[in-house]
């Protein structure tokens, strides 16, 4: 245990030091030649997608696996990239989210004697949205896939909601500002929009109030302070569960009207995994006599890469270890729990 967690943490703290965000593509080649050593003699593939690289690493050619792991290798910016050791906790950005547990599987292949075939998939774009993962997944499948990105303390996530992020622009009548009842204002047009997709979609209460949410992200209009705005822009990041879909959405929006345009930025479905398959069932039983109790069972609130699993019905298995504050200058893992983690996985493989 000591030696394999030893080596997890070391190679946590090396890949947190690479800067691996957005468009910095110097720091990703850096962290991947680094991965790519400590999986020497595994098949390596590299793999462009608009212009971020992916680093696809596995024990035979063959497209078609048992297992598929994926993990991302990019974080959100923070001040400072470095890991530091506090009371067994790894804190610093990319822990949680999600070097500790890319640093886990590594350690895992490295000590890996199975004869199923598996591949780990590394991509560079998850925190800003991108398609990295997308696209990989129409060259590969398998009948299996493992993704730490999602939940807290080993708990298993069987949900998570749908994606649709959209632009509406409106359109208002100038008028000088000291008579605003001789023109139209547009930002007050596009506030009236997301009032009435409110009143359909009632914001949830809490993160257990497991339904349809509609952020108003961005409001941009008006160009001086002495008329009324007469075109605005509505952004809308709209994060939908089982009781509606993309479809009614936008039907919804259209009989609500008072834009011009509409344009989708990004959209992308629900993930759903029945955790009563076998599969899923047998890591259940496993997990239980290596934690002490049974998984708890949960849905999360945002998207990951495993949409593009569930859209190809490969059933996932998705669980953190401990550790908390993705995003976030608190950013933590605890260290035992990535050994636990290991264990896990390895009654997976």
């Amino acid at each position: 245990m000591e030696k394999i967690l030893e080596e997890i943490i070391n190679n946590t703290c090396t890949l947190m030091e690479f800067v691996t965000i957005k468009e910095n593509y110097n720091e990703f080649e850096k962290a991947f030649t680094f991965i790519k050593k400590e999986l020497k003699g595994y098949y390596i593939v590299e793999k462009e997608v608009n212009q971020y690289p992916n680093l696809i690493i596995s024990n035979t050619k063959e497209k078609e696996l048992d297992i598929i792991f994926c993990c991302h290798i990019d974080v959100v910016p923070c001040k400072e990239y470095k890991g530091i050791i506090e009371n067994n906790k790894l804190k610093g950005r990319g822990s949680f989210d999600m070097k500790g547990q890319l640093s886990t599987i590594i350690s895992l292949l490295k000590n890996n004697t199975s004869t199923k075939k598996i591949a780990l998939i590394i991509t560079s774009d998850e925190e800003i949205g991108g398609k990295c993962c997308q696209e990989i997944m129409k060259e590969y499948s398998s009948s299996l896939a493992i993704i730490p990105d999602a939940g807290k303390n080993f708990s298993l996530i069987v949900e998570e909601k749908g994606l649709l992020q959209i632009e509406l622009k409106v359109k208002g009548i100038s008028s000088h500002a000291s008579s605003p009842f001789e023109g139209e204002n547009a930002i007050l047009k596009a506030m009236n929009i997301y009032q009435k997709l409110l009143e359909k979609y009632p914001m949830p209460k809490d993160k257990n109030d497991f339904k349809t949410s509609i952020n108003l992200s961005k409001l941009h209009g008006g160009d001086t302070m002495n008329k009324v705005c007469d075109e605005a822009i509505l952004s809308l990041d709209i994060r939908f569960s089982k009781e509606t879909n993309i479809e009614k959405i936008l039907k919804d929006l259209k009989e609500i009207g008072g834009y011009e345009e509409l344009n989708i930025i990004d959209q992308g479905p629900m993930f759903y995994v029945d955790d009563k398959i076998p599969m899923i069932e047998e890591f259940k039983k496993n997990a239980k006599k290596i934690l002490g109790h049974d998984l708890i069972i949960e849905k999360c609130l945002a998207t990951s890469d495993a949409i593009y699993f569930s859209e190809k019905e490969i059933p996932v298995i998705m669980m953190n270890p401990v550790g908390d504050y993705w995003h976030h200058p608190k950013e933590y893992v605890e260290i035992d729990s990535l050994y636990t983690l290991y264990q896990l996985l390895q009654t997976i493989i």
